[in-house]
C-alpha cells in the first residue's frame, strides 16, 4: 500500500513533470518567435538590397544620359566656332547656322543642343560681331549640360 511519503514524492514528481511540460511548451513558442524574427530580418535586408541595387542601375543610366548631353553641348561649341572662324559669320549668323534657322538641332540619338549668345561684343579684338561669350546647352533625356565659351 502507499504511505504518505509516497504521496508527497508522487506529488513532487507530478509537479516537476508539469513544469517540464510547461517549459517544453514555452520552448516551442520561443523557437517560433525566433524563426519569425529572423524571417522578418532577412526579408528587410533583401528589400533594402534590392532598393539600393535599383538606385545604382538608375544612376548608371543617368551617367550615360549626362555623357550624351555633354557631347551634344560640345557639338554646339564646335558648330559655333566653325561658323564664326571658318565661315566668317558674326555671332548671330553663326547661331542661325548652327540652329538651322533658329530651330534647336537634334541628333539621331535624340540628343540636342541649343546656343545662347551674349549681347555684348568680344573685347579681345577677334573681329566685329563676335559675341563676348556663348553657351551651348546639350540635352538628352533628363540630363542637361551647358558649356560656356568666353571669347
Amino acid at each position: 500500500m502507499t504511505n504518505s511519503n509516497d504521496k508527497i514524492i508522487f506529488k513532487k514528481e507530478a509537479k516537476e513533470i508539469g513544469e517540464l511540460i510547461y517549459s517544453k511548451k514555452r520552448d516551442g513558442q520561443v523557437m517560433f518567435l525566433t524563426v519569425v524574427v529572423l524571417g522578418v530580418i532577412i526579408a528587410s535586408v533583401t528589400v533594402v538590397a534590392g532598393l539600393l541595387m535599383s538606385y545604382q542601375i538608375k544612376r548608371s543610366a543617368d551617367v550615360s544620359h549626362s555623357a550624351r548631353a555633354v557631347f551634344a553641348a560640345d557639338a554646339g561649341v564646335e558648330c559655333m566656332l566653325f561658323g564664326m572662324f571658318y565661315e566668317g559669320k558674326n555671332g548671330t549668323e553663326a547661331k542661325a547656322f548652327c540652329d538651322e534657322e533658329g530651330l534647336d538641332f537634334e541628333f539621331k540619338n535624340k540628343a540636342s543642343f541649343s546656343i545662347e549668345i551674349s549681347e555684348e561684343e568680344s573685347l579681345s579684338g577677334i573681329g566685329s560681331g563676335i559675341p563676348r561669350y556663348f553657351n551651348s546647352t546639350g540635352k538628352y533625356g533628363s540630363a542637361v549640360r551647358t558649356i560656356r565659351i568666353n571669347l
